[in-house]
């Protein structure tokens, strides 16, 4: 997702953000007041951002559930389900014993978490406190609420904003003329904060000063992903291919050219589609052709296979492209998460 650009365009949008701004500020300030959210039984770990667009947030969702699935903590997560038909819910996508719904009901992220991590449940619905509820009573010790910053009716006990590096934050203006979802200040209510897009520190310096002009406390982590080999969907490792066919639709689309260049594969050609657009079957036909013509494999995300559907996906010999987060000094917020279920009453 890009912004627009500066331009007539971009400055007749900025009265709808000043207005935007005045309604999310008073949103906040309401929110602000004690007992204003709800709480349920176990903790809740908000992982979201402060834009829109692809921030890396599901790779990093999925590390966190992982890391604590391999703790032996029941581990929930609780979404939206963006893209999906589940309304209020709350749908449980998976009880950690298989997925119970397609992507159309789930939406792709959820469904490609519940299908990445066995022993997760996923529950999703706008509710999320309801489907919080219903995460515990499936027997979750740990709810993980994907992309919660916004998402104020549901108490949290550490709230996680991610930050693109790529995308200074600072520099950008609120929906519509730019991505940001609150404004900056709203930073301020991080208790960690990761920027993604990030192997190290270094060079990180003005984004981090501008970070603690609005937070001087939150505890700063570094993030990035790391690409794995080809899959095909039924998720076996592939060969790598000399040329590719590529398709997405998601928020960052030039992130997945760039780790098909890294891994040294021409791109024959690059199509990339509106964000959780779900593709179908002509469309599918026309890039395998493509594929087919320029001697290539046609290669998809994670996210796209999900909406495509592993049935399909097979039929039309699609390759995957899975990615894992990498997070520097990682441990540090498992620990304190760890710090957290241990006083937890019971």
């Amino acid at each position: 997702m890009k912004p627009p650009q500066p331009g007539p365009l971009r400055t007749a949008l900025g009265p709808l953000s000043w207005l935007y701004g005045v309604w999310m500020r008073r949103r906040n300030a309401r929110y602000d007041r004690p007992n204003a959210a709800a709480r349920v039984a176990v903790p809740v770990i908000s992982v979201g951002n402060l834009s829109a667009g692809g921030t890396g947030k599901t790779p990093l969702v999925r590390w966190l559930a992982r890391t604590m699935l391999e703790r032996h903590v029941p581990t929930a997560i609780v979404s939206r389900g963006y893209g999906g038909s589940a309304g209020a819910g709350p749908v449980v996508v998976s009880a950690g014993d298989g997925i119970r719904c397609p992507a159309s009901v789930a939406g792709d992220e959820p469904w490609m978490l519940a299908n990445s991590l066995d022993e997760a449940i996923v529950v999703v619905g706008s509710d999320r406190t309801a489907g919080a509820r219903r995460a515990v009573e499936l027997g979750a010790r740990l709810v993980l609420l994907d992309d919660g910053f916004q998402h104020r009716r549901l108490a949290r006990d550490i709230d996680i904003v991610l930050l693109d590096r790529t995308r200074p934050f600072h520099r950008d203006r609120l929906l519509p003329a730019g991505l940001l979802r609150e404004p900056p200040a709203s930073l301020a209510r991080a208790d960690w904060i990761v920027i993604t897009r990030s192997g190290s520190p270094d060079g990180a310096e003005r984004l981090e000063t501008a970070i603690r002009s609005y937070n001087p406390s939150a505890a700063i982590l570094h993030a990035d992903h790391e690409t794995e080999e080809l899959r095909d969907a039924a998720m076996a490792v592939m060969p790598r291919p000399a040329r590719t066919v590529a398709f997405c639709a998601i928020g960052n689309p030039e992130r997945f050219r760039s780790d098909l260049e890294r891994l040294g594969l021409e791109i024959a050609g690059f199509h990339a589609f509106a964000d959780h657009r779900r593709i179908d079957a002509a469309t599918l036909r026309r890039l395998r052709g493509q594929a087919d013509d320029a001697g290539a494999e046609l290669v998809t995300t994670e996210k796209d296979l999900a909406r495509i559907g592993l049935d399909t996906a097979a039929s039309f010999g699609l390759r995957v492209l899975p990615i894992r987060t990498v997070v520097r000094d990682g441990e540090r917020l498992v620990h304190a998460i760890e710090e957290r279920l241990r006083r937890q009453p019971g």
